[in-house]
Parts: C-alpha cells; structure tokens; sequence
C-alpha cells in the first residue's frame, strides 16, 4: 500500500509541474524558411543526414553514429556531460504512428506528457527530461530528440531547442 501512495504521489507531483517549456511555445508549429542556413561566429557547420540537414555547434558537440534495430540513430553528445545530447532517429519504410511508437517504447523510462495525442516532452522520475518533433518524407520517419538532467542549464537547455529547430527535411 505504501509503493502505491508514493508513485500515487509522484505521479501527481509530476502532473503539476509538468515539462518546463524553453521560453517558446513548442506545441505550436513554427515558421519554416528551407533556404536560411546561419553560422554564427564560425563555431556552427550544416550536417548533411540521410534525407535532413542540422546546424551543430561542433565546438561543443561530439558527433556518432549508431544503428540500433536496423534504424540509424545520430547523435551528438555534449562534450562536458555527455547525459546532454541531441539525437536523430530515422525510421525508413515506417509511417509517423508506427515510428512514434517504436520511439517512445525505446524511451519507456520516461513519463510523456500527451498533448491533442502528440507527445512532446518525456520526463524521468529524477527529474531529467527528453523532447522530441517528429518529420515524415517519402516513407521515411525522423525524430529529432534532445535530451537533458533536470539540473542543466537554462541556456544549455535553450541551446539544445534551438539545434533541433535547425533540423530540415531534404526534397
């Protein structure tokens, strides 16, 4: 009776403080201009993915490249912490429901918050937390995901929004 009033009682505590939104609304869809692509001060290149480009601050970020059940999964870690990072999950030859899934049973250790039934942000029970937006093109699923402990900073956790509002499908 005592383990289920404590997870009774997580379980509300995360329900009232929710995922915290990095100063812009995330639930909304943003503007998109396909033929901007910024560097600022030299310190940021343009990956070109399979399919997607992604501006990376390569000065602070530590690129790999993995395959995990047959999707490629890239990522770049942070390079002081590496419990910060931003990954890219491509789903080929799947639909936005059957990739979604398969991504969020991936990451069943985090409680999502569903919105309209679009989950956006995962939360761990130590506080840590995981974003993600979801692309489809051609038969094709990508998920830009970052994530981050709940002690990070607030302009490393800016920070990481703003690469992954970078992500753009390529035609």
């Amino acid at each position: 009776m005592k383990k289920i009033t404590l997870v009774f009682i997580i379980a509300i505590a995360l329900m009232m403080t929710g995922c915290q939104a990095n100063n812009k609304n995330l639930y909304l869809p943003e503007a998109k201009n396909d033929k901007i692509y910024t560097t600022v001060g030299g310190n940021e290149t343009l990956y070109q993915g399979e399919g997607y480009t992604l501006t990376v601050p390569v000065k602070n970020y530590r690129y790999e490249k993995d395959y995990d059940d047959g999707e490629l999964e890239e990522t770049w870690e942070y390079i002081k912490n590496d419990d910060i990072q931003l990954k890219v999950s491509t789903y080929p030859n799947s639909d936005e429901i059957s990739a979604r899934g398969a991504f969020l049973r991936d990451h069943d250790d985090y409680i999502f918050e569903d919105l309209t039934g679009y989950s956006l942000c995962g939360t761990k029970l130590n506080g840590d937390q995981l974003w993600f937006h979801l692309y489809e093109s051609h038969g094709t699923v990508y998920i830009v995901s970052w994530e981050y402990p709940e002690k990070a900073k607030n302009s490393l956790k800016q920070e990481l929004a703003e690469i992954a509002a970078t992500f753009r499908l390529i035609e």
